[in-house]
Parts: C-alpha cells; structure tokens; sequence
C-alpha cells in the first residue's frame, strides 16, 4: 500500500521498556511488502536503534493516525524517520496484539511492555552506541569555555578521550562501566558538538538465532539404489552410507560422521555426485529425552464422563465458554483434560494447558506426549534460549499444537486456539508481579486465558480441588459453569487426617523434636512396608533466623531488612534469599557481641539431616529451590522418586500441588503454622489450599493414605477445616470476611508502591502520593501509606498504599487518574513509583 502522493504509509510502533512509547514511522518504499501488524521492527530513536513492534496497519501518511493509544507523530518541520530494518515480519499474530492491548489496558501498562512478554526472551535485536574519537583535545588545542567545561566534567571529558585513545572505539555503556554514569551524557553531547569524537548506534545481534548445521541429502534415490550394490563391493564402507541414508533419509553430517562413515567417505560420494550436503535448520527440542510411554487408556468414570459432555459440546459450538472444575484430589481432572484436549485437536483446534510450577509441567508432558506424541510442547523458564525460541517458532508455524508451560504459555503463538486448561488455578504462581524492575510488568495468567479465550471463541477449564475464592464465587453467581468430580476415581476414600499439637510435645535436648510421636510411629511403619512417604515444609535452608539470646536481635541482611537464612551445602553460610548475598555466620552477635547466638526455626535442610539421624538406612529426596536450580532438576528428581530410589521425598510447596505418586500413603506436615502470619489478606486462604493439596497426595493407589498435620494452632479454623478437607465450609466464612472487608472477590484493589535508596525521600514520596491519590479517589478508599512488610529490599527503601474500590472499572478508573502525578512526584524525589492491578500479593 502507498499513498497517492508516492509519499509512502505510516505505521505506530510500540517500544518495550525503557522508552515504552508508541511513535509513528514511515515504511520506505522497499519495506512496503514486509512490514504489517504484529511485525518486529528496527526504528531509531534518539541516536539510536531499538526493537519495536507494529501496532497499526499500514496508513496513507496523509491520514491522521487511528483511535487509541496516542501515537506520536514528528512536530512540524521535522522529518519523518523511516523504519530502519524488518526483523521478523510475523512476530506476533493480530490476537496475541489484542490481547496484549486488553493486558496494557486493564493493568496499566505501556503496550510495549505488554508486547514484549509475549516474544520468547534473546532473540530482539537493539542497538548500542559507538563512541569513536576523531581528533584528541591535546592535538587541537581548541579553545574551551572553561566555566562550561566544568559544567560538563572537564576532567571526564579529558578520561574518556583517554579511553578512546587507548582502546579505540567503546560503546557508551563500556564508558559507563569504566568512568561512571553521572555527567557521561552532557560530556558526549558536547565532544560530539565540537568534532572530538563520533557517535553512531550499531546493531547488536540476537543472542538467540536459527541453529543451522550441515545435512546430507541423497541427489537421486533411483540412481543410488543402482549404484548400491557395486559400492558395496569396491568401497564398503561408501555403500554402508548410501544403504543408511536410503533407509533413514537425510541426516545430519556431524551425525554420520559419528556413526563411523567419515568425511572421506560422505566427500567421495558427493564426488561421484549421489549425495550433496546443505544447510539445514537445527531443531533444538527440550523433549528430546523423553521416551514416550505406552499410552493408557483414557476411560472414564461415570463422574469424569457427566463433566466431560457439557465440555465436549462447548467445544463443538466454537464459542467462549468458561468452566471451574472443582475435584477433589485424585479425582482425575487430567484425564478430563486430555479428554477435552483430544477432542480440540481433532477438530483442527489448538490447545494450551498452563502449570504453575515446572514439576507439574514435567509431569503433564509425559501424560499428554504418551497419547499425542510430537503435537506436544513445552515452554518454561528453565529451557535454554534456543530451546525456546525454536518451540515457540514451531507454535508460530502450527508444527506443533498443544502447549504445556508455566504462566507465559498463555501467550505463546498458537493458531486456532480452541482450549485453555489452567490446572491449579488457585495457584499464586500464575501472577507475574515484578515491582523490582525499573518498568515492573505485572499480570495475572489466569485472568488473560480468560480474556484469551473470548478473542478466541475458545473453551476455558479452570481446575483445582481448593479453587481461589474469585473464582469460586463466579462460579456460585453464574459468571463460570461450575463441574464437580466429588469423588476419587475408583472410589478410592481421602486420606484420614490427624492434628497433632506440637505445644504438647515433649522437649528434646532444650527443643522441640522436629517429628511428633505420631508422626514418627507411622514414619516407621511405612519404611517396615516399603511404602512412600511425602514431608511437607514450606521453608528452605537449614535454620530460617540466627538470633542472639541476649539482646534478641538476629542477623540480618544489610540491603534486606530480612533475617539471614542458614545453609549448610558443604560449609556453613548464611544467605538473603532476596538478593542472594551471603556471610559467615558470625562467633558474636553483631548487635551487642554477646556469645549467645542460637539458631531458631527449621528448614528443609535440617529436617533432612534429622531423617538421616534418626531412620537407619533412610533414602530421602530432598525438593526446593536449592536442589532444582538447574535445568530438569524437577523432573530428574520427580521420576527418581517415582522410579522408587528414595523413601521420602521432602520439599516446599513445589511437591504439594498436583504430583501423583500411588505409592505414598503418608503425608506429613512439619509445620503448618508457617504461612497463616504472612501479613496478606489472602494468607489463610493460601494455608488452607497448601494443606489439603499436600493431604491430596496421599492414598492415590490400592492402600489407603493417611495425613498428619503438626501444629502450634490446632484451634485455628483454617487447620480444622483443612483437615476435614472441607471447602465449601472454609470458602463460606472466608467470603463473609471478604465481603464485609471489601477485598476481592467483593472489591478492586491496586497497590501503590515506592521505591528508593534514601530512607525519607521514598517516605516523602508515598505521603505525598497518597495525598494526591485520596483527590482522585473518589468512590474507593486508600489505606496507608506505611512502609512495606518488606521495608527495605535489595537495597532500597519500599513504603506502600492499598487501593480499595466496589469495581474494577471505579478503582482502575482512580489509579489511571492519579499515576502521572504520583509518578511526577516520585520523580522529583528520585524515588520510583508503580501500581499494581489486583496483585496477588500486598507485600
């Protein structure tokens, strides 16, 4: 498309963080057929080169730019930049643009935020900018405005020169990384003005491309065949080629080589013009390793087959539809899934089936690959680059048509999507809120499958034994069609549960024991039967605080006002589990020297050691963070587990949701108090949905399971309800809390955040914020600002504010109002500023 004038077309271009604009650019005329909508493009900005995405299609230049977003055209007498270079014509499809549009929208963000979550992470191109020096000051000996020179950093001025002279050419952050960031901008301006030095942006290629290797292909199949049995005799080894690629096709030449058919061999064959070696794509496949399994029959029970029809029939209609699948543990919700799943591929649809933790992903794609085989994907943050990226470019292509994977799956580039399963709904994991980043992006999963969905006229199965209460108070007023699978498949019972009080346990060595009596008798006797065991502790380390018993102050992290973690992996250190610093533990108490330094708390760490002391011969499987840094840590030690090497397999929360072992017919709680005093609305909530699904894994083969549960609080009517495995009772008094509080599922919030690394300034700064805020808050009410739970993270100061509102439009509606003063106040105090919609967590 051009205009009639021959002066080319417009198009709006979103920028991702830093700059998050939307600017308006011209497509030169050899661009014409290459760029559209959803394209990745690279525009300059201000001396320099960045990656972008189209956000309109094509325009005459003389047409005003279209509604929306304003985008922002040169001013008058300026000359309209073009677009630089395509890097990706079809980058994001036109729904996956929509959706992104209702992301920005509804939580606030620049669009190119929005944008930029939905590419897989090191394949953008950006640019850098070059600092070449062309004449030294000392070689000119211009005359200089002294007073100005200062202005700028006479003497930086004169180091960077240096620099240049010495190594060549730097780019700008190198300049930075040597000489500092204060005064470096104005001192390049002003070299650059009077001729001392050039520059000039220069592309930077992705860190993540097409892998392409040598493949060695057969010229004529009739010909070889021929030729087959003389080589045979004359050259054996030529002929075992030729008989290995006429059976097996092309193949890789790194991979013959291997074989034992060496370069002279495959060069001879191509010399007698039979083979020929090109470049071919190079697919790097995360599933590679895994070995498909026999797959077993999907039959269902009469529950799992009454919830299926209503599924299969919205499937049929094309249409959006939302369902909440609430089913007890063991129930068989993912054979319902792949049910469902079979069904959308067999219409030509696609299929998406989200996991919030990447043990359950492992999991889910062994189930899924045994019955659809290479149709399935993965996508999760512990694949490499590559990996990622050539899944996501196999979705894009529609080689590939289910997708399994954490949060950022829902937005992988899938065609015809016609199902969205997210398992586990309930689970905090599917929000993404990274208020630590300069330009924080924040959403919730759960909520854009929903949207998703819609623009998609796709079915949607949000499933989970303790639904979030928003989504079972939905369900309740007719938004989702709520589905009950009440019982266990087989009829198999729950788990017997037993409270143990650990205030009446007796003292051990001046200490509680980490086992109650109970808990340790059937320890015991399922090692006697050869049964598994599960151990539940949601905190990781060895000792969670290092307390004096002098003075009662504990060690903590200087950049978190948090308490060190201990860890004993090889020699003892303690650790910030926020950002990652670590120290010895200290001979004194930092505080007041006192020798009285004790350990307080237990992680997984020591409750581990405490299985080995106590339980000759014990093998135990320990699952946190600490053991499965690394890539397919979850599943190596998932199926370890599952294949029988250990006895116990002890974790956090990673092993509570989902993970299906027959074997196990003990669970036990180490502590149950540990999260019911998280400083969160949502923390009995979050406890309640921990213990029942760790108390789900049990009893899910022939033998029944039991449950015990320690605790300082058995009183408390969340470890009463969970150990009743009740929901609805527990979602009845937890929703008439909600409501006469207003949170959600009754109100709106948005949390209002500052940053900073001066103490007072950041204090200033959400003061008056709020001030501004209670002007354009009218209709919902703000609670603070006080310094966070977490007061000071990563070094830096952190006050809050909590916006309450009756709607989601109304308490929105104020937060947009107010942003841009909150943030021009902030600004002023050089303290940061972001808001987050609904957030999950108000810490």
């Amino acid at each position: 498309m051009s205009s009639a004038d021959g002066s080319g077309c417009l198009v709006d271009v979103a920028l991702p963080p830093p700059l998050s604009r939307q600017l308006t650019y011209r497509v030169p005329a050899d661009l014409l057929g290459t760029v559209r909508l959803g394209s990745m493009v690279l525009v300059p900005v201000q001396g320099r080169l960045l990656t972008g995405f189209v956000v309109t299609p094509a325009r005459p230049q003389t047409e005003l730019a279209p509604s929306g977003p304003a985008s922002q055209p040169p001013s008058r007498g300026r000359t309209m930049r073009d677009i630089v270079q395509v890097l990706d014509a079809d980058m994001l499809a036109p729904d996956v643009i929509e959706l992104c549009r209702w992301m920005a929208d509804y939580y606030l963000l620049p669009l190119g935020a929005a944008l930029a979550t939905a590419i897989p992470p090191g394949i953008k191109m950006t640019s850098n900018r070059l600092v070449s020096l062309v004449t030294a000051p000392a070689d000119t000996n211009p005359v200089l405005d002294l007073e100005d020179s200062r202005s700028f950093g006479g003497e930086l001025e004169t180091r960077i020169c240096s620099e240049l002279k010495k190594d060549g050419p730097l780019n700008v952050t190198t300049l930075q990384r040597r000489l500092g960031k204060s005064g470096m901008e104005p001192c390049l301006r002003r070299l650059s003005r009077v001729g001392h030095i050039e520059v000039r942006p220069v592309i930077q290629e992705a860190q993540v491309t097409v892998r392409h290797e040598q493949i060695v292909r057969l010229l004529d199949q009739a010909e070889s065949r021929q030729q087959l049995a003389q080589l045979q005799v004359r050259a054996p080894k030529q002929g075992a080629c030729l008989d290995y690629l006429l059976t097996h096709g092309d193949q890789p030449k790194k991979g013959l080589v291997a074989r034992g058919f060496g370069y002279s061999v495959i060069n001879e064959l191509c010399a007698r013009g039979l083979l020929e070696t090109v470049a071919g794509e190079v697919v790097r496949d995360p599933l590679s390793h895994i070995v498909a399994e026999d797959a077993l029959p999907l039959n269902l029970t009469d529950d799992q087959d009454r919830v299926l029809q209503p599924l299969l029939a919205a499937l049929d209609e094309v249409e959006f539809h939302a369902f909440l699948l609430k089913g007890v543990t063991g129930s068989g919700k993912t054979l319902v899934y792949m049910r469902a799943a079979a069904h959308a591929l067999a219409a030509g649809k696609s299929v998406i089936i989200l996991v919030p933790e990447i043990a359950l992903a492992w999991q889910m794609v062994r189930r899924f690959k045994s019955h659809f085989g290479s149709q399935v994907a993965v996508l999760h943050s512990q694949l490499s680059g590559g990996e990622r990226y050539d899944t996501w470019r196999r979705l894009r292509r529609g080689e590939q048509r289910l997708v399994i994977g954490a949060r950022s799956a829902i937005l992988a580039p899938m065609r015809d999507l016609g199902l969205i399963v997210i398992d586990e709904e309930h689970d905090a994991s599917y929000t993404q809120d990274d208020l630590e980043s300069r330009q924080p992006t924040a959403y919730s999963a759960r909520d854009l499958s929903l949207v998703r969905g819609r623009l998609a006229s796709a079915v949607v199965i949000l499933g989970s034994a303790t639904p979030s209460l928003e989504s079972f108070w939905n369900a309740c007023s007719g938004k989702y069609e709520l589905l009950e699978l009440p019982n266990r498949v087989d009829d198999r019972s729950l788990p017997s549960v037993e409270v143990v009080d650990m205030r009446r346990e007796p003292f051990q060595r001046k200490e509680r024991s980490l086992f109650s009596h109970l808990l340790r008798t059937k320890m015991h006797d399922r090692l006697e039967k050869g049964e598994k065991i599960l151990l539940l502790l949601n905190r990781r380390g060895y000792a969670p605080v290092v307390q004096c018993q002098s003075c009662g102050e504990s060690v903590q992290c200087d950049r978190c006002r948090v308490s060190l973690t201990l860890h004993r992996a090889g020699s003892d250190r303690l650790r910030c589990h926020y950002c990652d610093f670590s120290c010895a533990v200290p001979e004194l108490c930092p505080s007041c020297s006192s020798e009285e330094v004790r350990l307080e708390g237990i992680g997984t760490q020591r409750v581990e050691q405490a299985l080995l002391e106590q339980f000759d011969g014990i093998r135990v499987i320990r699952m946190d963070v600490d053991t499965t840094g690394w890539k397919g840590a979850h599943d190596e030690l998932v199926e370890r587990f599952r294949r029988g090497e250990a006895d116990v397999l002890l974790g956090t929360q990673m092993i509570a949701k989902g993970l299906d072992f027959p074997e196990v017919t003990l669970v036990g709680v180490i502590s149950a108090d540990t999260g019911l005093h998280m400083p969160d609305f949502r923390a009995t909530e979050r406890s309640f949905q921990l213990l029942t699904q760790v108390a789900g894994r049990s009893g899910r083969g022939k033998n029944p399971g039991e449950v015990v549960i320690q605790t300082c609080l058995p009183e408390s009517p969340v470890i009463e309800a969970a150990a009743r495995q009740d929901f609805d009772a527990f979602a009845a008094l937890e929703l008439e809390e909600r409501r006469s509080a207003g949170f959600p599922p009754f109100g709106r919030l948005v949390v209002f955040r500052w940053r900073g690394a001066n103490e007072e300034q950041v204090e200033r700064a959400a003061k008056e914020g709020v001030s501004s805020l209670l002007l354009t808050a009218a209709g919902a009410s703000v609670l603070g600002p006080a310094p966070a739970p977490l007061a000071q993270l990563r070094g830096k100061f952190r006050w809050q504010a909590l916006m309450v509102g009756a709607t989601s439009q109304e308490t929105r509606g104020a937060a947009r109002r107010a942003i841009p003063e909150l943030r021009s106040l902030a600004a002023q105090l050089d303290v940061e500023m972001a808001a987050v919609v609904d957030p999950q967590l108000t810490m």
